[in-house]
């Protein structure tokens, strides 16, 4: 899954650890997520990352160049 988290992680000078701790999750899925070989997250996680972060989830998990079209019946 393609994200933004190390990065911004790294931005605001949080420690792995302490960023599984304020999402309540485990270091190793962290990383797993930082370095893109967990293929899918959960929503509920996505928002408790996002959560810890103090950013939008949009922000760390969403390609900016994705755009929502409404469709018309």
């Amino acid at each position: 899954m393609d994200n933004k988290l190390r990065e911004i992680r790294l931005d605001i000078g949080m420690p792995i650890a302490e960023l599984a701790r304020r999402a309540k999750t485990s270091r190793q899925t962290i990383h797993a997520i930082e370095n893109k070989s967990r293929k899918s997250i959960s929503g509920s996680l996505m928002f408790r990352i996002a959560d810890a972060l103090k950013r939008d989830e949009r922000e760390i998990f969403f390609d900016h160049h994705v755009t929502h079209v409404e469709q018309s019946a």
